[in-house]
């Protein structure tokens, strides 16, 4: 906790700079709404026309979509362009000046690469968690919305600890852009309800990847489903305990990968 304020100047550098230029930031923030408007859109389309998926109704599949989209844009503030791009640093030799610096490298990386670019994600995240809420009838009381809230972290946890097990292999093979697009597909999965996939997959995406602690599990505490498959109902509860769990042994990952880095010489 002693480096906080020194990582909160960095992120007040990053928020003066989007002020400076605010017609940049303007553009690009339309362009992400409208782009994310569009997935809606047609989520919406395929949803509408089969009129349930699994059970689950329009509104509900679209309240899956939302909580995903926050989660993923609360994670991509601080994780996405740190560790996106960790592979191509460490080629160019970048990473190795980073290691120089008085500061745990891991938070010299967040502070320093905080991106203002999902501002449009999270308004449009807010927007379909509110309107699946309102088109529901989920009438959301104190408890409710500490949950929620909880749910969001724990599911950014899960987000960025995904950013970074897909990263820290790049320590030792220099290309591993194709891990973070696995499990970018991977991830593809929890737009839909999970009881709508094979057995296989939904133990799959509980116990081994277990991205339905994004959105799944959780959904069902808001919508009073019981459509928990082969797993107990106690796992609409749990996305907090996953995200910290998961987030703990991926940072441990890291060093691991850190402590075993060999320079590329760069």
């Amino acid at each position: 906790m002693q480096h906080a304020p020194l990582y909160w100047q960095f992120i007040k550098i990053k928020l003066k700079a989007m002020t400076d230029y605010r017609s940049s930031f303007l553009i690009i923030t339309f362009s992400k709404t409208l782009m994310w408007a569009v997935e809606v859109y047609v989520l919406w389309i395929l949803i509408d026309r089969f009129q349930s998926i699994a059970g689950w109704s329009s509104y509900e599949v679209m309240l899956l979509f939302g909580l995903n989209l926050a989660s993923y844009s609360l994670a991509g503030f601080f994780f996405y362009h740190p560790f996106v791009y960790l592979p191509k640093r460490i080629q160019s030799g970048e990473f190795d000046e980073m290691l120089t610096k008085p500061m745990n490298p891991f938070l010299y990386l967040l502070s320093r690469e905080f991106s203002t670019g999902y501002f449009s994600n999270m308004g449009v995240a807010a927007f379909v968690v509110v309107l699946a809420f309102v088109k529901l009838d989920i009438r959301p009381d104190a408890l409710d919305l500490l949950f929620l809230a909880l749910v969001l972290l724990g599911g950014a946890m899960i987000q960025a600890a995904a950013f970074v097990f897909a990263a820290v292999p790049a320590f030792w093979i220099t290309q591993s852009g194709s891990l973070s697009r696995l499990l970018n597909d991977f991830k593809g999965f929890i737009r839909y309800p999970l009881s709508a996939y094979h057995g296989f997959v939904q133990v799959m995406f509980t116990l081994v990847f277990p991205f339905a602690f994004i959105n799944f599990y959780p959904a069902q505490y808001f919508l009073r489903k019981d459509d928990f498959l082969m797993f107990h109902p106690a796992l609409q509860y749990l996305t907090p305990l996953i995200g910290l769990a998961l987030f703990a042994l991926a940072y441990r990952f890291w060093k691991f990968g850190i402590n075993h880095y060999r320079s590329t010489g760069s």
